[in-house]
């Protein structure tokens, strides 16, 4: 059981493209026929101003690591270092050094604790090691919470009176001496000591002024190692590191557009087809497409990507035509449920190799029937057994043998000699003693012309055909 049809050779991959910009053509370093390489440079744009933008880029970048632009950031730093110093001290003054060493302690510990809470997140197989680590740092966070409220109640009862009580000279020469303002309470009615405590704006720039030095400092240092190993870390952030990270985009972005410039081979193969000649003005190819013939064609592969009227054409097709060699086959629509099954066996027969057949193996049917014929034809991939001595080029055309099964040395009987009695039940007619005699037979492959039969009849009987 058998089809036949027509077939042609066809590439394991083709790649149509063209420029990823626009420009005019200066050089073109391939010819159709050629075999390239993936990665060569086929063809170069007029890439002038890009180069231009490209060496400015660098320029600009390398600028970020001159010795005059690292010691502007050292000098940065070493200015902040003198405003962190002289604003702690006045912070310190403000609130007391024992406050301000309780909060930064305590900020320690929750940082410390915040991070035993996240690791044991991140590692709850560790469960034990982490409650410990965690109830720790609950510990040392309790003890320093309480550790500030002691240093703030020192401050309210014995700081401010001795930094920020007002006094005021009375008498003169010798018998001058100072005397501590007092106020009436207006709550209790008390006499109490006159104190012009820092105000909540005063204590809120002292921090923010503080913090900001500190910031700096951290953000410049970041940047100076940034500089020196070349690795942005995660969530730093800063001017600084805003504009490297800008310039290091736009060089990016220049080599980018200079390798645009060039007409670079996506697959390795031969060149099928070439529309480009120097000092042609090109425009941005918007149409490129990579298509696939081998046994591993997806449903996504059988739909072909037709370009929009708006679209420039590709320049250049490159086709892989690697053995064992792949055939593009069509048979009939009534062969379908015969024969037109993957891993079913075929024979090929190239119109270039005269008599010569060849082995191969269905690799793909197509879920569709093809209208790109006068008639709906199956369409089928088939891919030969093994390689050929010769070298033939794609679109070579070949008669196809799809085999649907085989058998040897059955007795066969003609189609037009059968007749159904039910469904799936044979019979013929057969010559016997010179009267007709209807017998039931069993049959197996049939193809148009013949039929295998399996029992019933004898090779050498006569029957009688309609």
């Amino acid at each position: 059981m058998s089809a036949s049809g027509s077939g042609t050779l066809i590439a394991q991959t083709d790649a149509s493209f063209g420029f990823a910009t626009s420009g005019q053509v200066t050089d073109v370093y391939i010819k159709v026929g050629d075999q390239v390489e993936v990665g060569q440079v086929l063809g170069q744009l007029d890439d002038t101003l890009a180069q231009m933008e490209y060496v400015e880029a660098q320029q600009a970048l390398l600028e970020l690591y001159s010795a005059a632009s690292i010691a502007a950031v050292q000098q940065e730093i070493g200015t902040a270092q003198d405003t962190e110093f002289y604003a702690r001290e006045w912070l310190e003054y403000l609130i007391s050094e024992d406050v301000v060493e309780a909060e930064e302690n305590l900020a320690i510990a929750e940082q410390k604790l915040a991070n035993a809470q996240a690791e044991a997140k991140t590692n709850p197989s560790e469960t034990a090691d982490q409650a410990l680590k965690e109830k720790e740092q609950e510990q040392a966070v309790t003890f320093l919470s309480e550790k500030l409220d002691q240093a703030w109640t020192y401050y309210e009862n014995v700081y401010l009176f001795e930094n920020f009580a007002q006094y005021e000279t009375m008498g003169r020469g010798r018998n001058a001496k100072q005397v501590l303002v007092t106020e009436t309470d207006p709550v209790t009615g008390e006499e109490v000591p006159d104190i012009d405590e820092p105000s909540i704006d005063d204590i809120a720039i002292a921090r923010n002024t503080l913090a900001q030095a500190r910031e700096t400092i951290r953000e410049n240092e970041i940047y100076l190692e940034v500089l020196k190993t070349g690795v942005i870390p995660e969530a730093a952030t800063g001017e600084r590191l805003t504009a490297l990270y800008e310039a290091q985009l736009a060089v990016e972005n220049a080599q980018d557009a200079l390798q645009d410039k060039q007409l670079i081979a996506p697959i390795s193969g031969t060149v099928t087809s070439l529309d480009l000649s120097i000092g042609e003005q090109v425009d941005k190819d918007t149409s490129s497409t990579t298509s696939a013939s081998s046994a591993t064609v997806t449903l996504f592969d059988l739909i072909a990507d037709e370009p929009e009227d708006n679209e420039t054409s590709s320049t250049i097709t490159i086709s892989k035509l690697s053995q064992p060699y792949t055939l593009d086959v069509y048979i009939d629509e009534a062969d379908w449920t015969t024969v037109a099954q993957i891993g079913n066996k075929v024979n090929v027969t190239f119109d270039l190799l005269d008599g010569q057949r060849f082995p191969g193996t269905v690799t793909l049917v197509y879920p569709v029937l093809s209208e790109s014929f006068e008639a709906s034809l199956v369409h089928l991939i088939v891919q030969l057994d093994q390689r050929i001595s010769q070298d033939l080029p794609a679109g070579t055309g070949a008669d196809v043998e799809v085999v649907g099964g085989e058998v040897r040395g059955a007795v066969l009987v003609s189609v037009d000699a059968l007749h159904e009695t039910e469904a799936g039940k044979y019979a013929v007619t057969v010559l016997q003693n010179g009267q007709q005699v209807e017998r039931k037979i069993e049959i197996g492959l049939q193809n148009d012309t013949y039929a295998e039969v399996k029992s019933g009849l004898e090779a050498g009987e006569i029957v009688v055909t309609q």
